[in-house]
């Protein structure tokens, strides 16, 4: 058969279709996106940080010294803390204060204007003043997103943009940092609830691909975080591509995190109203991935408290409404509280905390309280994360700074 026979047998084949029989190429699902925000907020004033080291606060004369009391309710040690805030150590902290806000009918951002700003400070010096033991504080105000943000019943779109709003901010007020003040000084990040989600965005966008910036990382301290997941078995390569979980107390560049819940609950499951696993933050790039159900695992802490229950150290806490120490503005109850890692299930992890007084202890257990409170059940003892695990989160700290300070 020659050459010409076939091109006409094929011709004819071709004709013989009806368009019926033509097969259009699937369309391909529009990807969820956003646009992320430039922020509009200007991080040349001081009106807008909390504290920082060229603001005048209340913060560079803030006593940190943490009086242990004992069951007797007695002053049992003074543990001298140095106050750094304003002082170039070498080293800076970057702290992201939580939800601090009496606005919560829908979700939205509120401005900085319409914020409380002696509760914020108060929160922060009560989560995080301890931390300027290790340098200077930067600590950006931010348009907050309203508790509702975070509720499963939100348009995942909506949510998206509000969480982006507030996340703008903080990147940006990162950067004017960075560009300022940093010189190459290390970076300790610390953070809690809405805080450290909006920072975990940030080390996603920021720092996961820029391998000089982890290097100055000496941890990122997510405190209240509950879901940072990975390859199963492993403790990187799902929230993030290149920064880990800390699995060593002295280790650098990774993240510690941890939410507290009581021994004696069952630990809930995903929430899957959480910025990390919001689609449109996913592949708007501030996640490295989308959580995979099916092979993923969530990690937390595990190197400081192991499985076994061990004598919390140090539970840590303003002294404002007992009085036990005057003239010092942190307390401490040592030995009050059991610790320890707790895994239920490949998705159900936490810091399980346990009270466990002494014979005739007369020291007040604060996370009785908690169990009454409306987030209680989902959230546990989420508003006392940092007063839990402040101490064993500087005990890591220090170990690093020994070994990654070159």
């Amino acid at each position: 058969m020659n050459n010409q026979v076939v091109f006409f047998l094929l011709l004819s084949m071709f004709l013989s279709c009806s368009n019926d029989d033509v097969v259009e190429p699937e369309e391909m699902p529009e990807l969820e996106t956003i646009d992320i925000p430039e922020s509009t907020v200007n991080y040349n004033s001081n009106d807008n940080w909390v504290f920082h080291p060229n603001k005048t606060t209340i913060l560079p004369n803030f006593k940190l010294d943490i009086a242990v009391i004992d069951k007797d309710l007695e002053v049992e040690q003074i543990i001298p803390i140095t106050n750094n805030s304003v002082t170039n150590t070498g080293i800076d902290v970057f702290f992201v204060h939580p939800t601090v806000l009496t606005q919560n009918a829908k979700p939205e951002n509120i401005d900085i204007e319409d914020q409380i700003d002696f509760q914020i400070a108060g929160t922060v010096l009560a989560q995080g003043g301890l931390l300027a033991k290790y340098g200077r504080m930067f600590a950006p105000k931010y348009r907050q997103s309203t508790g509702k943000t975070y509720q499963s019943n939100v348009d995942k779109e909506e949510q998206a943009n509000i969480i982006a709003t507030s996340y703008s901010d903080v990147k940006a007020a990162f950067l004017h940092y960075l560009d300022h003040y940093n010189n190459g000084n290390k970076i300790i990040l610390a953070g809690h609830s809405q805080g450290s989600y909006l920072l975990s965005l940030l080390l996603r966008d920021v720092f996961d691909n820029d391998e000089n910036l982890r290097s100055q990382l000496v941890t990122a301290a997510l405190g209240g975080m509950r879901f940072i997941f990975a390859d199963n078995g492993q403790y990187k390569g799902g929230f993030y591509e290149n920064i880990p979980l800390c699995t060593t107390t002295d280790q650098c560049g990774c993240i510690n995190t941890w939410a507290s819940f009581d021994e004696d609950r069952s630990l809930a499951s995903v929430n899957y109203a959480m910025p990390q696993f919001n689609p449109y933050l996913i592949n708007s790039g501030l996640v490295y991935r989308a959580y995979n159900e099916n092979e993923d695992w969530l990690v937390q802490d595990f190197s400081y408290y192991g499985e076994n229950p061990s004598e919390l150290i140090n539970y840590i806490t303003p002294d404002a409404s007992y009085n036990f120490s005057p003239g010092n503005n942190f307390i401490a109850f040592n030995g009050l509280y059991t610790a320890r890692f707790k895994r239920e299930d490949r998705e159900r992890v936490a810091l399980s905390i346990d009270h466990k007084p002494q014979i005739d202890d007369d020291r007040p257990n604060e996370l009785l309280d908690e169990k009454n409170t409306f987030n209680y059940p989902v959230w546990g003892y989420h508003v006392k994360d940092y007063h839990i695990y402040l101490w064993a989160l500087m005990e890591q700290i220090d170990a690093k700074i020994q070994g990654c300070s070159n």
